[in-house]
């Protein structure tokens, strides 16, 4: 369905509800996927995705129910629980009312919403997927390795409409390329990753990104133990964007700062991190690396939001609820959890890049230290306030001697405080790379490469068992 199509549904659905406070979010979204592995693609799906949400408000007691069917009668049905049970419901401090036709005004505006669909990636049927496929597989494959991984096509449409006026609709599309390069079919052996993604399928990197799998797995062969230490780091923009991710769940959403668990809280004004950290919430991008919709699931317009800014905390994100409690305007980032309910996150973290032309100029003002292209496993609770967190690297660690990569290192875990590990970047690569976020189909976060002095890898290699 169309965005206009979904904004039409909800607004019959809540004109013929009659309930005088009310709110509809509505989405809907065409997956084409074509997944590989073992060299040979092997699975090929079409999803059809949908779902309702619906939010009854009783003065300030408020319940929401959902439905995966946009059938009238299903949204209707939602509608009427949650009625019944938002009459019931604890009262919700602070909570301001639904969106208005005329919130988010000071935001961006309709007619300035930034470009997010493509239809070469709208109508992209299998056997297009399938012809972008197969040279990379045979590529990988002539250079001896085996290949895994996923091209996935996707069009998604959101409308948001309340009873006091608010209506609001976007649409978009996703092309998103992964890919590995094993050494060997089963585990022990070296990888190589490579990612792309862009609204346009026409302009996924799809040769460029096998040929550094490749590229990283043959770099990965014959891997040497390293003991743990504090070693200068160059992190991949996948390497940085995990981390930002975690920062984006911890410490910038408003529900983190008033529990004060946020290393943020009570520090709007403060240096947190060093002088080049430039953070922020774009989702209103217009660039090639902007993704995400320009309203969020309250219908509020959405706007960049400057987080940290030379290293100083400036501001949180907030829903509606949120910034009536703090006297401001919401930041429109209330999204739908996955694990039900309204929550906050950031959907667009975009980290500013510097002035190194290459990854190799970061690579070359290493003395002795660590080339890390991607991390997993990172567990960003450990102490939030300090924003200490752990994991493990993947698909790609290699020891730095004299500036130049010299071999291949064995898995390594760290563990370090983000903020005060970033406090000590030196340099940023000028070029940036969006990679997606795993829990929403159409955003993702954006960073450079950096180099970081003095990061704490607590684990040593984890070597294969061959190599023991």
């Amino acid at each position: 369905m169309r965005g206009s199509d979904l904004l039409a549904l909800a607004k019959d659905v809540l004109a013929t509800a009659g309930e005088p406070d009310a709110e509809i979010y509505v989405r809907s979204r065409s997956r084409g996927v074509a997944r590989f592995a073992m060299s040979a693609l092997g699975q090929h799906m079409q999803i059809e995705e949908s779902e309702a949400v619906v939010r009854v408000a009783k003065g300030t007691r408020l319940a929401e129910a959902r439905t995966s069917s946009l059938d009238p009668a299903s949204i209707l049905e939602a509608i009427s629980n949650a009625a019944r049970v938002a009459a019931i419901a604890p009262e919700v401090a602070g909570f301001p009312g639904f969106a208005s036709r005329d919130d988010g005004a000071n935001f961006v505006s309709k007619e300035d919403a930034p470009p997010r669909r493509a239809s070469s990636t709208a109508n992209a049927t299998a056997d297009d997927r399938v012809a972008l496929l197969a040279p990379a597989l045979a590529r990988v494959k002539q250079k001896g390795f085996t290949s895994a991984g996923v091209l996935e096509t996707s069009a998604g449409a959101v409308a948001v409409a309340t009873t006091k006026g608010c209506e609001r609709s976007h649409e978009d599309t996703m092309a998103s390329y992964r890919v590995w390069a094993l050494e060997t079919a089963g585990a022990g052996g070296a990888s190589g990753f490579g990612s792309s993604m862009h609204r346009d399928l026409g302009k996924v990197a799809i040769d460029d990104e096998t040929d550094r799998a490749i590229s990283r797995c043959e770099l990965g062969r014959n891997p040497r133990a390293q003991d743990a230490g504090t070693y200068d780091v160059v992190f991949e923009p996948a390497a940085v964007c995990e981390l930002l991710e975690w920062l984006g769940m911890i410490a910038f959403g408003a529900s983190d700062v008033e529990q004060g668990t946020s290393a943020l809280a009570g520090r709007i004004g403060e240096k947190i991190t060093g002088d080049l950290v430039d953070i922020r919430e774009n989702p209103v991008d217009p660039s090639d690396l902007g993704f995400g919709a320009p309203f969020d699931r309250e219908g509020t317009l959405r706007r960049e939001i400057p987080i940290i800014e030379d290293g100083v905390a400036r501001n949180i994100l907030t829903d509606r609820t949120y910034a009536a409690k703090r006297g401001e305007k919401s930041t429109g980032s209330s999204v739908l959890s996955l694990l039900g309910g309204a929550d906050l996150a950031a959907v667009a973290l975009h980290m500013k890049g510097g002035s190194a032309a290459s990854v190799e100029e970061l690579v070359s003002g290493m003395k002795r230290g660590l080339y890390v292209c991607r991390l997993h496993y990172v567990n960003g609770m450990l102490e939030p306030r300090r924003a200490v967190m752990t994991g493990l690297t993947r698909d790609g660690c290699y020891w730095v001697e004299d500036g130049k990569i010299s071999h291949a290192v064995g898995n390594m875990r760290f563990t370090d405080s983000i903020l005060e590990g970033f406090g000590r970047i030196d340099a940023m690569t000028s070029s940036r790379r969006a990679i997606p976020t795993w829990w929403s189909p159409a955003g993702a976060y954006v960073a450079p490469a950096i180099r970081i002095r003095q990061f704490r890898f607590n684990g040593k290699s984890q070597m294969p068992p061959s190599l023991t």
